[in-house]
């Protein structure tokens, strides 16, 4: 049984083959404004070098944000896209959530996504994700995204627990406002 992991929520696009609940392969490309270019090269790419074909794939799992907003929106719509058409079960999982997969996570920790104005944060003690302004919070009590290490093998195993979605109902999140002018 194959699963393919689709997470374009940052500047890399990031796709995770799983082979029987185990990773196979990691293919991961850096696209700053060019994930809709690389994405489906990619995906033929990884089946391709694994001796796989798309019907191959029983599952599709994708990051649903929060992140890059037009990076977001390609991974979803591929993913959902895919599994409406062939008919594959397809998860979400949110990018804070995959972030807390990796080795030595407790629920402590504010795990964050920065962007230019300010962080995406996951706080998993409470169990909420919230949007701040760099002039909100001290980024010292911040895990930045760029000091973690994903472990894909932990990510299956949050991800196996949570339930597949109709791909209809598969959209983009998005934590802060979109804001007029400077906000």
């Amino acid at each position: 049984m194959y699963s393919l992991l689709i997470d374009t929520h940052d500047t890399n696009i990031n796709l995770i083959l799983y082979e029987n609940n185990l990773v196979k392969d990691i293919f991961q490309k850096k696209s700053t404004n060019s994930h809709s270019i690389y994405l489906m090269p990619m995906i033929v790419e990884i089946l391709k070098r694994n001796l796989i074909s798309k019907n191959d794939i029983n599952e599709i799992y994708v990051v649903n944000g929060p992140g890059s907003f037009t990076g977001i929106r390609i991974g979803v719509t591929v993913a959902k896209t895919w599994a409406f058409v062939k008919n594959i079960k397809i998860k979400v999982i949110n990018s804070l959530e995959m972030l807390s997969c990796f080795d030595g996570f407790n629920d402590n920790q504010l795990l964050a996504i920065s962007d230019n104005k300010g962080y995406y944060i996951g706080d998993f003690k409470q169990k909420k994700f919230y949007y701040l302004n760099k002039s909100e919070i001290d980024d010292k009590k911040l895990l930045l995204e760029e000091k973690i290490n994903v472990n894909y093998n932990l990510v299956f195993e949050y991800i196996k627990n949570l339930p597949y979605i109709n791909p209809h109902l598969v959209n983009p999140i998005y934590i802060k406002k979109i804001g007029i002018g400077n906000d």
